[in-house]
């Protein structure tokens, strides 16, 4: 086997290893963008409520628990789930540059050959 035989494949294994990646980092972007809307669609349906104490779930349990409280924990959640969501899309752009120049090399590589 050829030293070029062996460059191809040795980036053949990076860019699945990046692809792979790339879809693992989009999914759980996706989730957390999910769980980003649910505290948002939780916390504007609690500012409709009238009482200032609400049931909040708790496993198999309810704990009752004041409202304004519930919501700071749901704005604290929002921005750590912000920065999440930032990290993740930083480490996407990074894979898919890693993918595409992986891409291309490999292209170059077997044009070469």
């Amino acid at each position: 086997m050829s030293s070029n035989d062996k460059l191809i494949q040795e980036i053949a294994a990076g860019v699945r290893s990046a692809k792979a990646e790339l879809d693992l980092v989009v999914a759980h972007l996706n989730q957390m963008q999910s769980r980003k809307e649910l505290a948002q669609i939780t916390s504007k349906e609690l500012a409709s409520y009238p009482v200032d104490d609400i049931w909040r779930s708790c496993g198999k349990m309810f704990m009752l628990q004041k409202k304004d409280t519930y919501t700071e924990e749901l704005k604290k959640d929002e921005t750590a789930i912000d920065g999440q969501i930032s990290a993740l899309k930083v480490k996407k752009h990074y894979l898919e540059t890693t993918a595409h120049n992986a891409m291309e090399a490999l292209q170059k590589a077997v044009q070469q050959k």
